[in-house]
Formats: C-alpha cells, sequence, structure tokens
C-alpha cells in the first residue's frame, strides 16, 4: 500500500462569525485520515475566536493575532504546516463533500508540484459550476481556482506569497510555479465552494487587482499599459453608470445585462 501523504489545510479569517464554523466543519468531518488543520485568525473580535475554540481539539495548530494581510496570514500557516501538499481554504468556502480529500489522494503520494481541480460558484443570481481553464491561459490571466489548489510543501517554500500584492499574490505564486516548469494534475471534481459575489466587484478592487496583473505580466511601466490603464478606469466607472442606472430604472434590462456578464466557462446549476 502506498504512503498517504499529509494534506495540510490552512484557513485564515478575520471577523468571519457567520462563516467559520461551515468552513471548519467541512475540513474536520472528512473521512480522509491524515489531514492536519492550521486556522490563522487575524486578531477577530467579533466571536470568530470563540467559534475556533468549540473545535481546539481537531484543530493541529491556532492562532489569533494581528497580521500583515491575507497573503501574510497565509504564509504563517504555509510556513507552520508539516503536510506533503497544503491547501488554502479561507473562511467562507468550505470543501465540496467529506470525501473529497480521499478522493484525490486515496492512492498515496501524487508526483506534482501543484493539483487543482473545479469549483462551485454561489452567486446573488444563481449557483454554477466553475470549470478551470487551460493553463496556457497564465500568460494573461487566472485560469485556477486558488481555495481548489493543494501545492507541494516544498513547492510553496520556495515561492511564498509575495505580500507586496493585496489581490493577485495567488495569482503570481501560481503562475511562477507553471512558468518554471511545475507539475500540474488536474483533477475534473468540484473541490470547493465559494459563497459570495463572484470576483471583485467594486471598480475599486477590479481597478486594483488590473494594477497587479500589470506588474505580474511585467508591463506595467510601459506607456501602452498606462493608456490601457485609463481606458479601463474609464470603461468600469461607465459600466457603474449603466448598471446603477438600468437596476433604479429597468430592472429586467440589469439582469439581462448581468447574465451576459457571466464566464463561458460557468454553468448554471440552480
Amino acid at each position: 500500500m502506498k504512503q498517504l501523504p499529509i494534506i495540510s489545510v490552512v484557513t485564515v479569517s478575520y471577523n468571519a462569525v457567520s462563516t467559520i464554523e461551515q468552513t471548519i466543519l467541512s475540513v474536520v468531518n472528512q473521512t480522509y485520515p491524515r489531514i492536519e488543520y492550521i486556522i490563522i485568525d487575524g486578531g477577530s473580535t467579533d466571536g470568530t475566536v470563540e467559534v475556533i475554540k468549540k473545535y481546539a481539539d481537531r484543530i493541529a495548530y491556532w492562532v489569533s493575532e494581528p497580521d500583515k494581510g491575507i497573503y501574510d496570514a497565509m504564509n504563517k500557516g504555509g510556513r507552520k504546516a508539516i503536510g506533503d501538499f497544503i491547501q488554502f481554504l479561507n473562511a467562507g468556502d468550505w470543501l465540496e463533500n467529506e470525501h473529497i480529500i480521499e478522493k484525490i489522494f486515496k492512492d498515496g503520494v501524487k508526483e506534482a508540484d501543484v493539483i487543482y481541480g473545479d469549483m462551485i460558484v454561489r452567486r446573488m443570481d444563481g449557483v454554477y459550476y466553475a470549470k478551470a481553464q487551460d493553463l496556457s491561459r497564465f500568460k494573461n490571466d487566472f485560469p485556477l481556482f486558488h481555495p481548489s489548489t493543494f501545492i507541494a510543501k516544498s513547492v510553496f517554500i520556495k515561492h511564498l506569497f509575495d505580500v507586496s500584492y493585496r489581490i493577485s499574490a495567488d495569482f503570481k505564486l501560481l503562475r511562477d510555479v507553471y512558468y518554471k516548469q511545475g507539475k500540474f494534475v488536474y483533477f475534473p471534481v468540484s473541490i470547493t465552494n465559494f459563497d459570495g459575489i463572484y470576483g471583485l466587484s467594486s471598480s475599486g478592487h477590479s481597478m486594483e487587482m488590473f494594477r497587479e496583473r500589470g506588474r505580474i505580466l511585467g508591463v506595467d511601466k510601459t506607456l501602452m499599459w498606462k493608456i490601457t490603464c485609463i481606458n479601463y478606469y474609464i470603461q468600469l466607472n461607465f459600466k457603474s453608470a449603466i448598471k446603477k442606472i438600468l437596476k433604479l430604472c429597468a430592472y429586467s434590462s440589469y439582469q439581462r445585462l448581468m447574465e451576459k456578464r457571466i464566464p463561458s466557462y460557468l454553468e448554471k446549476l440552480s
């Protein structure tokens, strides 16, 4: 029988009292026998810590203290992990079912740097199946879903999350692994559920992510990119204004507009 790898699941939380219990239960109820569960809380004051304490005997390590942001907290958890693979499952996300980690790792250690799969996305306009895209899209986009990936501990330690990025450090890390010829293994199953509006909906967040992508792609200093940024900013604000007007004055038109904005790789389930 092949040796079963240790899987370290790291949850980062901050004032997540309404969602963290579902996340915790989805991990501690897994049928896979070799899971190390780590929670890095950013010093919550809303009752999150009390929920964590309820399950302290089923958590390998947890701490509640201020950090320098989500990627700093993830780095803390990743460094603490002893597993062969690490999954970052943040508060608000949950594993698809109690057998999913066993399904992926039941045959022993995988020869992979990154193992990835699909995700269920719960949006305000319905529930969608999100399928991972072709890895060649790493050239300009993020074809994976970070909560639905397992990264080898040795690979993670070589890279870590670049905390100079506030939104896109996960994209940068996995993209760097891909372009260093890392081995990616795909499982065509939903690994996690993501609850919330898909993506970063505010124009401020979208603009920040756009700028960070420019840094990662190495084009942020070029004149063409700066012009593109200005154009993107104008488009974001124009679209935001149109959506607000339609939502107030013509809600059916607003719904049709939102349906057209659903990415092609999302399949509506309900």
